[in-house]
């Protein structure tokens, strides 16, 4: 399958070759990055601090990805996924049975991440995706979720409280907040602050080796507490 001239008429890429042990996958990505960062004026940055980490494959991003391939009872789930970037998470989720809605506060994310889940996922898998462009702070989305899930998203302390409020709006009583993170102070710091606004913690830490660096990735389960 060819990527849509949305994509290759402004974009530079290449098809990358993913795994999660035993698990893998070919995402479509931008050759390199670094050229992205040149597109964004003072201006627009001073606006939102919009940096294009969607266009990088960060290593919380595979480890979702094979625990969702593995997590029991997937399938058949309301699965919402927060900053998708290429879509993998969501890919493995759809491939695991859940029926994934793919979220990105950036356009250009989300025709990555369409062409990736076309790519990767059989027909049957792709009916049960859907891609929409959201941002956290005005999100309108009707549709409650048994998981909210998230690869490296909480990386700025001034989208914690919104990301919180996100998250308890649109999680079904019961439901699981999963979170995967490179083991910075920042990230323990939301955690913190989600224990502390009503949700239950599990943490687990992961050794993975990404790019050839042995990384620490923190996954976390969040539980909303049951309502009454």
């Amino acid at each position: 399958m060819l990527p849509p001239p949305a994509i290759t008429t402004r974009f530079d890429v290449v098809t990358q070759e993913v795994s999660s042990p035993p698990f893998r996958w070919s995402l479509l990505a931008v050759r390199d990055t670094n050229r992205l960062l040149e597109t964004i004026t003072p201006e627009r940055f001073e606006a939102d601090g919009r940096l294009p980490y969607w266009a990088d494959l960060w290593a919380s991003s595979p480890v979702l990805a094979g625990h969702l391939r593995q997590r029991p009872g997937l399938a058949g789930k309301d699965l919402l996924e927060l900053g998708c970037g290429l879509g993998l998470a969501g890919i493995a989720a759809a491939q695991a049975g859940a029926t994934v809605v793919m979220t990105d506060y950036e356009e250009d994310a989300l025709e990555f991440a369409r062409f990736n889940a076309a790519t990767n996922l059989d027909p049957g898998e792709l009916s049960r995706v859907t891609i929409r462009c959201m941002d956290w702070r005005n999100a309108e989305i009707p549709e409650r979720f048994d998981i909210i899930m998230g690869a490296d998203i909480a990386y700025e302390r001034r989208n914690f409280e919104p990301l919180l409020c996100l998250v308890r709006r649109l999680l079904r009583p019961g439901g699981t907040f999963l979170l995967t993170d490179p083991d910075r102070d920042i990230g323990r710091d939301f955690i913190r602050l989600a224990g502390s606004a009503g949700f239950s913690v599990s943490d687990h830490s992961l050794s993975v080796n990404h790019r050839g660096r042995d990384l620490t990735v923190i996954l976390s389960e969040l539980f909303r507490k049951e309502e009454g």
